[in-house]
């Protein structure tokens, strides 16, 4: 009997064994099913922490690119093609990164909500970045307002300095015309015959053709005179045994150089502005 009963122990132990081993499987396959459910929490919650920092940069180069864009139109009143350039530039990626984070946050929010984690203080640095773009956005359009209007002062001040360089540039014109005027004389050198013959000489007075004097016509025309400017030519060529210089000048302001046989070599002007006051136009006869 005793044997009987001590054969009967073991068997129930193993009865006993064999009913606990599924419950450890389930057990064990429970622990590690929350095992699993904690990484991929952990490695949901890692993600979105990445890609809200991700965001936060972009934000902080959003910022970058404001003060760059404010540097350049504080105080450049010419705006030219380099900053209009350098500012567009700086717009398009301040563009970029806010469309990007619009993305980055769409695509979290449904990954949130897709997933199992459910974490407040998740959702609430969500909702702060969407204020933040929805800030971005706003900073965004009146900085455009603010260079359209920037702009438009630069055209209308660039329309202005045309205007007013048209307008110096036609004042200048005037005087250059003026100045030119007032430094443009006429001369001719030439025996009597030659100088009637265009039409700048003729003779007066006397009595019975004598004592006749050699004048300027009175109806004479700048076809028989050659022009010059009085700044630059102050002496004439006569080579001439005699001249005579018919138009009206202060005696002193010129003189009539000659060599040693007397031959008048040339007129030399010693004082322009006394000599061209009283006549834009120098006649000399020669003999």
């Amino acid at each position: 009997m005793r044997k009987y009963l001590l054969f009967l122990v073991p068997v129930a132990i193993l009865a006993g064994c064999k009913d606990y081993k599924p419950e450890m499987e389930r057990a064990l396959m429970e622990r590690d099913s929350i095992m699993f459910m904690s990484e991929v929490k952990d490695s949901s919650i890692n993600a979105f922490l990445a890609t809200l920092s991700e965001i936060e940069t972009n934000l902080d180069s959003i910022t970058a690119n404001q003060e760059a864009i404010a540097m350049e139109t504080t105080d450049n009143v010419e705006f030219n093609k380099d900053i209009r350039e350098r500012i567009n530039e700086n717009i398009q990626v301040i563009n970029d990164l806010l469309n990007k984070n619009k993305d980055m946050i769409s695509a979290l929010n449904e990954k949130l909500r897709k997933s199992n984690v459910n974490i407040a203080s998740l959702k609430k640095m969500i909702d702060k970045l969407n204020s933040d773009i929805a800030v971005k956005d706003a900073e965004l359009a009146s900085l455009n307002t603010q260079l359209a209007d920037l702009r438009l002062m630069v055209d209308n001040l660039n329309l202005s300095m045309d205007s007013l360089t048209a307008a110096n540039q036609q004042k200048e014109a005037v005087i250059n015309e003026k100045t030119n005027q007032l430094n443009t004389a006429y001369w001719a050198i030439g025996n009597y015959k030659q100088l009637k013959a265009s039409n700048i000489l003729n003779k007066q007075g006397g009595f019975l053709g004598i004592g006749k004097e050699k004048v300027l016509k009175t109806n004479f025309n700048n076809d028989g005179f050659n022009q010059i400017d009085i700044t630059k030519v102050n002496q004439f060529d006569i080579n001439n045994k005699s001249a005579k210089v018919i138009t009206n000048h202060p005696t002193d302001s010129y003189t009539l150089e000659k060599d040693a046989k007397g031959v008048i070599l040339k007129l030399e002007i010693t004082d322009p502005t006394r000599f061209w006051k009283a006549s834009k136009y120098l006649v000399i006869v020669t003999g």
